[in-house]
């Protein structure tokens, strides 16, 4: 399984960008021209970057883009003269409510887009027709603050990932060979068992018995087994997705490894166990030394 974490957040995302719709009816009844303009814009960038991200998997990419003109949106309303964004509330608190949204939105911004979308959010801050030129560095030193935020997160997620992805390995790959072990096979038996059933294809186990597994290990390396999982001690476990004769793969494996003893058997839709079982008491009828897997 994949590190969840950035799709985790996406898709908190997407509901979080649903909030702002409790502010229609005030917009409605005490808005003007400026946020008529800036509620279109959010809600009709949010629609498509919605679809975007559905439609390329770009999922990160795609809140970038409506994060960035969500916090256009908000300048905006704090460039524009109050009278052209509200009326009948004060300018003051609409502007403090705003410059909060503008803030969160910086935050987010960097955390999604990393150091682009910190320049890109200081940009529209220095660039904008500010009436005052106090506040655009007021609102540029608050969006610098939150973005560095942002990437601080960014840089704790990936690192998160990087961690899960180290964790995740080391729970899969048998230490000693390096091959994937017991617990991928659990996971990839299933996974190809139903890929074979719809795909109309055969899945064949094989069971190998490795004799002086030490001495191959160090002379082959990894990559003589790689499509192998090592279930314990010398034996390991194929997964066969379209092959239908045992025989030659049992043949091929003997020309490169002369000692080993090769049982097989199709999965069908058996469970593993039983799959196993089977190959197992066909292999050691070939060694004539029956014994528990």
């Amino acid at each position: 399984m994949s590190p969840e974490i950035w799709p985790g957040l996406v898709r908190l995302y997407w509901r979080l960008a649903l909030v702002p719709a409790a502010w229609i009816p005030v917009v409605a009844l005490y808005g003007d021209r400026v946020m008529y303009w800036a509620t279109a814009l959010y809600w009709g960038s949010l629609v498509f970057a919605y679809t975007l991200g559905k439609l390329t998997c770009k999922d990160r990419l795609a809140v970038a883009l409506h994060l960035g003109v969500a916090l256009l949106t908000s300048l905006m309303s704090l460039v524009a003269p109050p009278e052209r964004v509200v009326q009948g509330l004060s300018g003051e608190d609409w502007r403090l409510g705003v410059m909060a949204f503008y803030t969160v939105g910086a935050y987010a911004f960097a955390a999604f887009a990393g150091w682009p979308g910190l320049g890109l959010g200081l940009a529209y801050v220095l660039l904008a027709p500010w009436p005052q030129e106090e506040t655009r560095f007021l609102v540029a030193a608050g969006g610098l603050l939150a973005g560095i935020g942002g990437l601080s997160v960014a840089a704790m997620i990936q690192r998160l990932q990087a961690l899960q992805s180290l964790i995740q390995n080391e729970a899969l790959t048998d230490s000693f060979t390096g091959l994937a072990n017991r617990r991928s096979l659990e996971r990839d038996f299933s996974r190809l068992q139903a890929l074979a059933a719809r795909e109309g294809l055969s899945l064949v186990l094989s069971l190998w018995d490795l004799d002086n597994l030490k001495a191959v290990n160090d002379r082959e390396g990894h990559q003589a087994g790689d499509a192998l999982y090592r279930v314990g001690g010398d034996e390991f476990v194929g997964l066969h997705l379209g092959l239908r004769d045992g025989a030659s793969l049992e043949a091929r494996v003997h020309a490169r490894f002369p000692s080993v003893s090769v049982g097989f058997s199709p999965a069908g839709g058996r469970e593993l166990l039983q799959v196993l079982e089977a190959a197992d008491g066909l292999m050691y009828r070939k060694k004539g030394d029956k014994g528990p897997l």
